[in-house]
Order: structure tokens, then C-alpha cells, then sequence
């Protein structure tokens, strides 16, 4: 059975993709071509008819602002006072070295513990 084909007969690969390339290439043109012309069109329509995004089937979505640098933590409160004038919250997280050199001591770290004058 002889198979008929369509089309000029190609023996060599490259000369194939040569064509398919240029075919490619031709093919894009004439999107971006219409793209414009398409375009055109659809800016006077929108202009002559007042038409909104949404009239178009356009979802509009806000734009989310930049995120921002998280903002730094403050420190607490201070409410110890070392020998030497550190200075500690008492909050979570690792213990200062000279707390702990007091506590090691046996001292008494409620002794560092700075009182807060009273109010009238």
C-alpha cells in the first residue's frame, strides 16, 4: 500500500524545523498584530460606552499594601537592677550571666529588685 501525504516531501530533520520555526515565528506576529488592533478597538468601545471593569466580567482586587518590617520588640519593664548597674525584665528567655552568678552564690535576686516609688 503507497502512502500518500500532503504537503512538499522532507527528507532532512532541519529543513523540517527550519519551516516549523518560520511558521512559529509568522504565527506570533500576526497574534501580537491583532493583539493591537483587537485592543484598539475594545479601548474606543470602552470609552464611547462608559463600560467599568466589571461590566467588562473584570474582578477587581485590591492591591496589598507592602509588607512591613515586623515591628521591633520592645523591652519589658525593667525590674532588676544588677551590682554593676545591669539592667534585666525577669521575662522569658535565658537569664542574664549575672543573675545567674548571684543565684550560684546563693544569693537572693529579689534584693536586685527595683521598687516602684508609690503614687500619690
Amino acid at each position: 500500500m503507497a502512502t500518500t501525504s500532503k504537503g512538499p516531501k522532507m527528507n532532512n530533520i532541519d529543513e523540517i524545523q527550519k519551516q516549523i520555526d518560520e511558521l512559529l515565528k509568522q504565527k506570533n506576529e500576526l497574534i501580537q498584530q491583532k493583539k493591537s488592533e483587537i485592543l484598539e478597538e475594545v479601548l474606543k468601545n470602552i470609552k464611547t460606552y462608559g463600560l467599568t471593569a466589571e461590566e467588562c466580567g473584570f474582578q477587581l482586587t485590591q492591591a496589598k499594601p507592602p509588607k512591613s518590617k515586623p515591628a521591633s520588640k520592645t523591652k519589658g519593664e525593667i525590674k532588676f537592677r544588677g551590682p554593676n548597674n545591669e539592667e534585666w525584665t525577669g521575662g522569658p528567655g535565658r537569664r542574664p550571666e549575672w543573675v545567674n552568678a548571684i543565684i550560684k552564690a546563693g544569693g537572693d535576686i529579689e534584693k536586685y529588685r527595683i521598687k516602684k516609688e508609690e503614687t500619690v
